[in-house]
């Protein structure tokens, strides 16, 4: 009877042996997933700000208006620093520089671009700005009062102008604005103009 087992186990032994893996056979590669496979979105471009395009004289400061007509205020009160980098991006870099130690609010430094423009500060803050007569009329207020106004242009722009004759001149005041006009009477014009801590001697 044992040898008509043999050719059966035989055959047995070839089956299984057939269905385990070889040793040396190559692993399959894997197959990527989709979220693997899809590229990386792109990040999205930065929106660029909008391009400074004039300095507007204002009660609370000065104020950068940019192309499309927008508008930041530069606020009294500012670091030296921060003003300065934000004005001078609209008037380039300033023309000079400078400090004065007799002003009533204390020593003030003075920082000047072309057109006459010069902005105030005092304890390492932005205090003030004022126009001087020598402006190009390129820097005024929002509703275009600059020098070379008229009192008459003050008044439809302030409505509450204030105008007495002082040690400066015929001295106006228009809200947080003061200046001064060349004569008095509705036909004067602005000479020069100020808003904030101002340096000027009595």
């Amino acid at each position: 009877m044992i040898p008509r087992l043999l050719p059966v186990l035989a055959l047995a032994a070839l089956v299984t042996a057939c269905g385990q893996p070889s040793e040396e056979s190559t692993p399959a590669k894997p197959v990527p997933s989709a979220a693997s496979a899809q590229p990386a979105p792109p990040a999205a471009p930065e929106t660029p700000a909008a391009p400074v395009g004039a300095v507007a004289l204002d009660q609370e400061g000065l104020r950068l208006v940019s192309e499309t007509g927008s508008t930041r205020l530069v606020a009294f009160g500012v670091p030296t620093a921060d003003a300065v980098a934000a004005l001078s991006s609209a008037l380039g870099n300033p023309a000079d520089r400078s400090v004065n130690s007799e002003c009533g609010a204390g020593p003030t430094e003075f920082v000047s671009w072309a057109g006459d423009l010069d902005a105030l500060f005092l304890d390492g803050k932005f205090a003030g700005w004022s126009l001087g007569s020598r402006s190009d009329g390129k820097v005024t207020t929002m509703d275009g009062i600059g020098v070379g106004s008229t009192r008459q242009q003050l008044t439809a722009s302030f409505g509450d102008l204030k105008v007495e004759e002082s040690t400066l001149g015929i001295e106006f005041t228009a809200g947080a604005i003061s200046g001064i006009l060349d004569k008095d009477g509705p036909a004067g014009k602005v000479e020069t103009l100020w808003g904030g801590t101002s340096c000027v001697f009595r």
